[in-house]
């Protein structure tokens, strides 16, 4: 049957199995409405800003607004994918740091900073 009782179950067994088993069904179908209601507010917080960045980019052309690159929500949710977003948005801020500083070396010398190789972490997932 639909709740998860047996014909026999619920037509002769215990009425309290019975009971359980409705009330747990009428979890798993709240629960189904939030999980629902909760995937239709991030579908429209995607288009909002799909929406967003092209009349932004339409009524001022020089705008900078990007849609997202990545979802929003799963590296929240997953540890591996929120690391390997830490480790982008680190290694985007040394590379800025490594420009900036060697800009500002290149300013006070007045010549080309001697290039330095830095070696990227290791990945121990194997990937890149």
């Amino acid at each position: 049957m639909a709740i998860g009782v047996s014909y026999e179950d619920f037509w002769y067994g215990d009425p309290e199995l019975v009971r359980y088993a409705i009330a747990a069904e009428e979890i798993r179908q709240r629960n189904r409405v939030i999980a629902d209601d909760l995937t239709a507010w991030n579908t429209g917080r995607y288009v909002m800003m799909a929406v967003g960045v092209v009349l932004s980019q339409a009524f001022n052309g020089r705008s900078n607004l990007k849609y997202p690159s990545e979802p929003l929500i799963g590296p929240e949710l997953d540890e591996a994918l929120a690391e390997q977003k830490r480790e982008r948005e680190l290694r985007k801020s040394r590379d800025s740091f490594l420009a900036l500083a060697n800009a500002m070396w290149q300013a006070k010398q007045g010549k080309k900073p001697p290039q330095q190789e830095y070696a990227e972490p290791m990945n121990p997932s194997g990937g890149a």
